[in-house]
């Protein structure tokens, strides 16, 4: 009878399980995913997406697609991204079987100095806002020098073609959707009665915040951006850096005591870079490197994580299961190790020496492997010394298509609206860049731990950052296309959403969907979104993990192709929705 009973309950375990598989099959049939034949684009706002696809069925390649994507943005989400901006490309060209990432990240004006935050009048507080909110923290802008450089030297079409879907979105308005309204209202707090949000920010409240009237449902957006972006159609970045747009961004950078000079605009320009490289398997990654610390610490995970898999041939990531708790532990101690290592060695490696290869080698992932406990999480000092930075107000697109060429792209203002100055005239949102930087070395953090010399300000200097944009190859083309935004969280989002393509088999949708987990060495949290928190952070907690409950860890878009044909996904945590044709 006892044998019975246990057939009985075996049986009724699997059962279960074929139950649950089934409901699954059924949830993702209900939702289908999209498969298109000659390309697609994954934005966080489907008009940015649709502008991509706009220009490729005009004839226009992968990066002219990328560069009505970026613009567009700059019209659809001008809290994340904009010609105030900068940001990084990563380009794969599947014909000449080559990549090049192009930096057009914004520098420190001719006039920074090191100490120019620790030397500022004020209290402590008073010293270290000037670097995030107000003209102090603007860094010369490279979004527009980045963009137009793209598209005429890799491009098909020409700015006045790509740029055309940004302008009549400006000119025709869009509506305005449930996010766009409930940020309003976030940032309307901050311009209450009582702060001096408002004389100090006049035309964020009025252009960006409605005057601070709340959209209602079928309102739409004017961008104020519409003269500017005709003027850069007609002159390329000669109507941005140069003429009537100079001078106003000049005006308000002085009339709030900022720094920018002509001589800053005059000698912006991208730097084309030599892609960072790993091997993992069938996949070659090409990546960003330095002043982007998201490739150096994306290819070090995976080192990592691949070397421990080698000691350890038991404990490959399949066999413990995608996001179960020995998972997840073992993703979060490699994570700590990479942190550390990027708050401590990253910095613009224009300025200082980055021990890149080191960091990205098989044998310093051999060494850190080695050390990982399996059993339970170590102490800080265990990991490293510094403490990085945060860059939130971003986006991320991705783009490819059948033949295998790609783009991954990832752009920014450094946190939402930037620095909240935004040039009345043209309406041009400016950057708070310059809080990416140490900005007050030496200086104890909340933790008492010291930031690295590596990324102090200096002139021309470019702050570090986490974007991570990233194209993954197979036989010559691109067949996943990654990146995100949300500051730290995109290097974590995107190792995730990297192994959830290759290791466990997703389409882009599931493996952005699926939930995530996140920790950057300090504070010494790891944060999980809900689903995780409820279902394995008790496990987490008894190998010693502090873990929190956090929504929204980053937004991810990827693009992949596979063999029936090409797909996208958008984060459901930012919004969006991938097109294609």
């Amino acid at each position: 009878m006892a044998c019975w009973d246990n057939c009985q309950r075996n049986l009724s375990k699997k059962l279960l399980g074929l139950g649950a598989i089934l409901c699954l099959l059924l949830t993702q049939s209900a939702r289908a995913e999209p498969v298109y034949q000659r390309a697609v684009v994954a934005a966080d706002h489907q008009l940015a997406s649709s502008a991509g696809v706009e220009i490729l069925k005009q004839g226009g390649n992968v990066v002219d697609a990328a560069v009505a994507t970026g613009f567009a943005l700059s019209v659809l989400h001008p809290s994340s991204s904009g010609l105030g901006g900068g940001g990084f490309m990563v380009i794969w060209n599947a014909k000449s079987k080559s990549g090049i990432a192009l930096d057009y990240r914004e520098r420190a004006p001719l006039a920074a100095t090191r100490d120019m935050y620790a030397q500022n009048q004020g209290d402590e507080k008073q010293k270290t806002d000037a670097s995030r909110k107000g003209h102090l923290a603007i860094a010369v802008p490279g979004h527009v020098a980045g963009l137009c450089y793209a598209a005429e030297k890799y491009g098909n079409l020409g700015l006045k073609s790509v740029l055309a879907p940004a302008i009549r979105l400006a000119k025709c308005g869009f509506a305005v959707d449930a996010k766009m309204r409930k940020s309003q209202l976030a940032y309307l707090k901050l311009f209450q009665p009582g702060s001096d949000y408002k004389k100090r920010f006049p035309a964020l409240f009025e252009k960006y915040l409605n005057g601070g009237k709340p959209w209602l449902e079928g309102d739409r957006f004017y961008s104020p951006q519409l003269a500017v972006l005709e003027l850069i159609a007609e002159q390329g970045a000669d109507g941005f850096y140069g003429g009537a747009v100079a001078t106003a961004i000049l005006k308000e950078s002085h009339r709030g005591g900022g720094i920018l000079t002509e001589q800053d605009f005059e000698s912006v320009e991208p730097v084309r870079r030599k892609p960072l490289r790993g091997k993992f398997g069938d996949f070659t990654i090409l990546t960003m490197p330095p002043p982007s610390s998201g490739g150096v610490a994306l290819l070090e995970t995976l080192n990592i994580l691949e070397a421990y898999e080698a000691q350890h041939p038991k404990r490959t990531l399949e066999k413990l299961g995608h996001n179960s708790p020995d998972y997840l532990h073992l993703l979060t101690e490699v994570l700590k190790h990479s942190f550390a290592d990027r708050a401590e060695f990253l910095g613009d490696a224009d300025f200082v020496s980055v021990p890149v290869k080191k960091l990205i080698s098989k044998k310093n992932a051999k060494n850190i492997a080695a050390r990982i406990d399996w059993e339970k999480t170590l102490p800080l000092k265990e990991y490293g010394r510094y403490v990085g930075v945060d860059d939130s107000g971003t986006t991320h697109f991705s783009v490819i298509d059948a033949a295998g060429n790609a783009v991954a792209c990832t752009e920014t203002i450094n946190t939402g609206y930037g620095s909240f100055v935004v040039e009345p005239k043209f309406g041009i949102v400016l950057n708070n860049e310059m809080d990416d930087f140490a900005a007050i070395p030496g200086k104890p953090n909340i933790f008492g731990l010291i930031q690295s010399e590596a990324n102090a300000v200096e002139p021309r200097k470019k702050p570090l950052s986490s974007m991570t944009p990233t194209v993954v190859i197979k036989d010559g083309k691109a067949v996943h296309v990654l990146g995100a935004s949300g500051g730290p969280r995109i290097i974590s989002s995107s190792i995730q959403v990297y192994l959830n393509l290759t290791r466990f088999g997703m389409t882009p949708q599931a493996a952005i969907d699926a939930p995530r987990i996140h920790h950057q060495w300090v504070p010494n949290s790891l944060y999980a979104e809900r689903d995780l928190f409820e279902r394995v952070g008790q496990s987490l907690k008894q190998r010693g993990h502090a873990v929190v409950q956090r929504s929204g860890l980053a937004a991810t878009q990827a693009v992949s192709k596979t063999k029936d044909g090409l797909q996208g996904g958008s984060d459901p945590r930012k919004g969006g929705k991938p097109a294609g044709y």
